[in-house]
């Protein structure tokens, strides 16, 4: 059913549930040591003497989707859908672009048109239900759409028996009534006012009986009278559930070459009401169309393109593409409103390739003096653009933070741990805000974000765990992230299945890291176990052949490294960091800075330990290398990202000398070039003692190539 025909119960259970919900969680606090106490979960008890989370924000296992959303069924389908009881105002915009237009006005209506909207003489209703059996096809349509039209000025019910008859007879008539008519009936039922309940019989019959003659006719329509009657099914808010929409996505995608600019705008809005674009469909024609037609379209239309890619998981592989949506943009910041800069930001994030990594950047530079016009929705979009090719802008992100944290308790949970992700990524501490760690951590704390916690369990523990990648350890919130309610909530969502390795990472670093006097919550020690095996990456061997660009790197300077400390017992790949997937190599020196081997308890550790150093300090020097892959750096910077950070900080924490070999540097043609990297960087971090080590090498790696060279020719 639409979320708009049942607003009125949707809005009775919210009003219920929120003046219950306190109670249920306080009933819920009392009996959480008898109920969900699990003591297999804890390595050890609570100390009142510790930082804690407050007893009235303990999250507890309540169903999902009982608050904000009401389960209803598809008749077509079967399949659960759950209708937002809020607007989608994302949607509303979109077509509100499309209304604003002369080259939509004759496939679109207003909400509060009605293509039957003419006088008919008011009947009186027939006594029986089976007088409606004698009444020709056009009467009873008719009738209906009279009827309908009342209800501008009367309310009526049309679950009430006495238009039972009615609806029942329509059903059975659709099939008779002209194209027109059908689309007046259609139109006429968006008149009538929302429903009781969520699964009404005449409502059901209605629209299911309509869907079925629209979509039998599809064929012979075209494409004007096609969009014109998707729009009556958006005016429903069936789109996303009706047979018409999809069947009409199909049917259309097979021609956007052939489309007018304002036909290619409106099917791709109707693509994304359904969320998807069939696999046949060839996603090619679509971006090649819209090359042609970008110069002849608003910003506001190409944000309803944006938004048509976006939802439908469809992302720009045409470069030529993204460069000129990029300019178009900039050409438009002025004037492009928040709700479609926010769907053209999320498609370039999703689409923009590495290669263009500059135009990205000048993007962001762009959109500085925009930032105080924007809404924080928006802002966010801004804040989370250079993410998936690590572009940074500081001033960009610190002009976002210090607005979100001068607005923290009006943001939404799902956004405060974006931004939170924003600022881990790039390990930056904004300036303008640098109390805003705590901010985040106090704003997670507030009784009034209990029950959005309680629904989006996954932003609550993410937000924990980049708090404590950025080096922040609030004890409390890691103890409720680490409950076994939480826990259960996070496992019952098959869409959080990726949840593990942040439970996993966040435990081992409290282990590292965390307050000797932490008495909260952890991981039981078989589930930290079991989910450390899960997420262990692959210790690299065998031919290069199979092996992924980052384990031939380091796999590469596995070798020149134990060229320079004198042969390979010096040096072992292993994980010391069980929660990282990528290995480091380990090697050890004496007082000297000579290398010595590893202890050989140290290489029969289990792969899923933490190896914390051997020996008495001064004894044995315990080094550790990070070799750091293309994505282990912000953009065109040498600073690293926020979880390489964290990686270098954690393995100085349990006592090694740490030495980063950065890509960039190393990845050079000569082997000479490559040697003076690795003694630039083992100068830098580690304990070993460099004095003629690199000649050494340089005589061992050439003897060997030379060697190789002879064999293969």
């Amino acid at each position: 059913m639409c979320a708009q025909r049942l607003w009125p119960t949707v809005q009775a259970l919210g009003r219920g549930l929120v003046s219950s919900r306190s109670e249920i969680i306080q009933q819920g606090v009392k009996a959480y040591n008898a109920q969900n106490f699990n003591p297999n979960h804890l390595s050890q008890g609570h100390s009142s003497s510790h930082e804690r989370f407050p007893l009235s924000q303990r999250i507890i296992h309540t169903s999902r989707g009982s608050f904000n959303k009401v389960v209803t069924r598809s008749v077509h389908s079967g399949t659960v859908l759950l209708v937002k009881e809020f607007t989608d105002t994302e949607n509303e915009h979109a077509h509100a672009v499309l209304r604003s237009l002369p080259a939509y006005h004759a496939t679109t209506v207003a909400r509060d048109e009605s293509l039957g909207s003419s006088s008919h003489h008011q009947h009186p209703f027939p006594p029986s239900d089976a007088e409606w059996s004698r009444c020709p096809a056009d009467e009873v349509a008719n009738r209906f759409i009279a009827t309908s039209q009342e209800c501008r000025h009367r309310p009526m019910d049309l679950e009430d028996t006495r238009h039972s008859g009615l609806c029942s007879e329509l059903v059975g008539s659709l099939a008779q009534l002209s194209d027109d008519h059908l689309l007046r009936v259609l139109s006429a039922l968006s008149l009538w006012p929302p429903t009781s309940a969520t699964r009404t019989p005449n409502f059901v019959a209605l629209w299911n009986a309509l869907d079925q003659a629209c979509t039998e006719r599809i064929n012979r329509w075209d494409m004007t009278r096609m969009f014109l009657v998707a729009d009556h099914w958006f005016a429903l808010r069936l789109s996303r559930i009706s047979m018409y929409n999809i069947h009409m996505t199909k049917l259309l995608g097979r021609k956007v070459l052939s489309m007018a600019p304002s036909q290619l705008v409106q099917y791709l809005f109707y693509a994304n009401l359904s969320r998807k674009l069939e696999p046949f469909i060839i996603k090619k024609d679509i971006e090649k169309r819209i090359c042609e037609v970008l110069s002849q379209i608003s910003v506001e239309e190409l944000g309803v393109i944006a938004m048509g890619f976006f939802k439908t998981q469809t992302f720009l592989k045409n470069e030529r593409l993204v460069e000129a949506i990029i300019k178009k943009t900039q050409e438009n910041l002025e004037c492009v409103s928040d709700a479609s800069l926010c769907a053209i930001l999320k498609l370039l994030r999703k689409s923009t390739p590495v290669t263009q990594w500059k135009l990205m950047h000048n993007l962001l530079e762009s959109l500085v003096p925009q930032l105080d016009r924007l809404n924080n929705m928006c802002l966010l979009q801004v804040a989370l653009l250079g993410n998936d090719l690590l572009v940074f802008h500081p001033q960009v992100i610190n002009m976002i933070a210090s607005r979100f944290a001068s607005d923290m308790s009006n943001i939404r949970m799902k956004d405060i741990e974006r931004i939170t992700f924003a600022l881990m990524l790039y390990n930056f501490v904004p300036s303008s805000r640098p109390d805003i760690f705590t901010l985040v951590a106090e704003e997670l704390r507030k009784p009034e974000r209990t029950v959005e916690i309680n629904h989006y369990p996954k932003c609550f523990v993410s937000c924990v765990v980049y708090l404590t990648t950025l080096g922040f350890f609030p004890q409390d919130l890691i103890s409720a992230a680490l409950q076994p309610s939480m826990l259960s909530l996070l496992s019952m969502n098959r869409h959080y299945s990726d949840m593990g390795r942040e439970v996993s990472e966040l435990d081992w670093s409290l282990m590292i890291e965390g307050p000797p006097n932490y008495q909260g919550f952890r991981l039981n020690p078989d589930l930290r176990e079991q989910l450390t095996k899960e997420y262990l990456g692959n210790l690299p061997g065998g031919p290069s052949k199979g092996l992924t660009h980052q384990e031939r790197l380091l796999m590469e300077v596995k070798e020149k490294l134990a060229a320079i400390l004198g042969g390979p017992e010096f040096i072992s790949i292993t994980h010391v960091l069980p929660h990282v997937q990528t290995p480091d190599l380990v090697f050890c020196t004496n007082s000297e800075g000579q290398a010595v081997a590893l202890p050989q308890e140290y290489r029969e550790l289990a792969p899923t330990a933490l190896k914390r150093p051997f020996g008495r300090p001064g004894e044995i020097n315990w080094n550790a290398v990070i070799v750091a892959g293309r994505n282990s750096f912000i953009r065109n910077t040498e600073d690293l990202r926020g979880n390489v950070h964290m990686r270098r900080r954690q393995l100085s924490t349990l006592g090694y000398y740490v030495s980063v070999i950065p890509f960039m540097e190393y990845n050079r043609k000569s082997l000479r070039a490559k040697l003076s990297c690795l003694e630039r960087c083992l100068k830098d971090g580690s304990s070993l003692c460099m004095d003629g080590c690199i000649e050494s090498a340089w005589v061992t790696l050439k003897g060997k190539a030379d060697r190789q060279q002879e064999i293969f020719g």
